[in-house]
């Protein structure tokens, strides 16, 4: 199973996104495996506009999972580290899916490469297909 991040997602979805082909590109080459979604991904497209029909239907072929509190801490270990005063602080949710990843061993398909280094237990895939830079 491979932990899809809402950064893929969104940019499948979205034909018109700069990393729209590439991302569909890298979901295509990892179906291969379950792939799986978040709730925080579900909850990031909600909060984006999308109708609940809308994101199921768009997920239909995903494994939905849910948060728990093994995750939620992993996450708040991860972003202590991580928060800063700075132009690209941090966000929580993207913890929380790496976290999920961490915590279930699961290798995490994304297009984020920033503050990956809370996760040197993480197999991280990048869309581009590129391997990691510095963490």
């Amino acid at each position: 199973m491979i932990l899809v991040d809402t950064s893929v997602i969104v940019a499948w979805l979205d034909k018109s996104h700069p990393q729209h082909e590439r991302c569909k590109q890298a979901i295509y080459a990892a179906a291969r495996d379950t792939l799986a979604v978040s709730s925080v991904t579900y909850a990031e497209l909600a909060a984006g506009g999308r109708t609940r029909e809308g994101v199921d239907e768009d997920l239909r072929g995903f494994e939905l999972l849910e948060l728990d509190f093994a995750d939620a801490w992993r996450a708040g270990q991860a972003f202590r580290q991580y928060r800063r005063k700075a132009a690209d602080d941090p966000v929580l949710p993207d913890f929380f899916i790496r976290a999920q990843a961490a915590t279930r061993n699961l290798p995490h398909l994304t297009n984020d490469r920033r503050r990956t280094g809370a996760f040197p237990d993480v197999d991280f895939i990048f869309a581009a297909g590129h391997p990691e830079p510095g963490r």
